[in-house]
């Protein structure tokens, strides 16, 4: 009874001492959502493309963007059900679904790269148009990752057209 008590004493001190013992280095707030864009890309390189590397996989990319954040409406995690892997739909705004099929339709055979952050996500060629305004974001990402970045992208905007991050932080325009 008394190796439970002793034992019990020092767990409780532990816990009190890593309780209040100050962070050296507070965790990353993020002021704005993730940038995101889909650009057109290359494997070989050109004047004017610039190089990215992700997955052991070199491309060349197209300096203007198809795509990017402020075309997000919303963004969920999900799973794949094809290869259980997590995914990031995204659900465009007209004016980025309009784009994004104009794009497609003019590209079929083309590669369009994802990126975050300037990273390289995934990189897929288009098969056929993408009409319906829904994209999903693939690649090697863990669940957490996937379900930060939908919870980043989805805090979309307030009523006020301002970020929810801006509103947060009390940031106005």
């Amino acid at each position: 009874m008394l190796s439970i008590v002793s034992t019990l004493a020092a767990t409780v001190a532990v816990l009190a001492t890593a309780l209040t013992t100050p962070i050296e280095r507070a965790p990353a707030v993020r002021a704005s959502p993730p940038d995101v864009q889909l650009r057109f890309a290359e494997t070989e390189p050109a004047p004017g493309l610039s190089q990215v590397d992700g997955g052991g996989r070199v491309l060349y990319l197209h300096p203007d963007a198809v795509l990017s954040t402020p075309d997000i409406a919303s963004a969920t995690a999900r799973t794949d059900p094809v290869s259980a892997a997590p995914v990031v739909e995204l659900t465009l705004t007209p004016a980025g679904r309009d784009r994004l099929a104009r794009a497609t339709t003019d590209n079929v055979g083309r590669i369009l790269a994802v990126l975050v952050d300037e990273a390289l996500i995934t990189a897929p060629i288009i098969r056929e148009p993408i009409l319906g305004g829904r994209v999903q974001i693939s690649g090697s990402m863990t669940v957490a990752e996937a379900s930060n970045l939908a919870l980043l992208l989805s805090a979309g905007r307030t009523s006020s057209g301002r970020s929810l991050a801006d509103a947060v932080l009390g940031r106005f325009d």
